[in-house]
């Protein structure tokens, strides 16, 4: 099936630098911190793990609490 596009930047193709099966892969190693060179992909990929962490420990900190609680 051919799609056409009237917006010639959907129609490029970015290939990730990444092979595709390397998500499967648990030990990747992936950039803890923000360095300059970055591209904005992958600064949005720490900015988000980083998150990620956070709101995992605010889940257990609730979790936590909530548990003393109904004991």
């Amino acid at each position: 099936m051919n799609k056409t596009f009237f917006n010639q930047r959907e129609s490029q193709c970015f290939g990730d630098k990444r092979d595709v099966l390397s998500i499967f892969n648990p030990n990747t190693q992936k950039p803890k911190s923000i360095q300059p060179g970055m591209t904005v992909d992958e600064i949005a990929d720490v900015v988000s793990d980083h998150l990620i962490e956070v709101i995992k420990e605010q889940f257990n900190a609730a979790k936590l609490e909530y548990v003393t609680k109904t004991k």
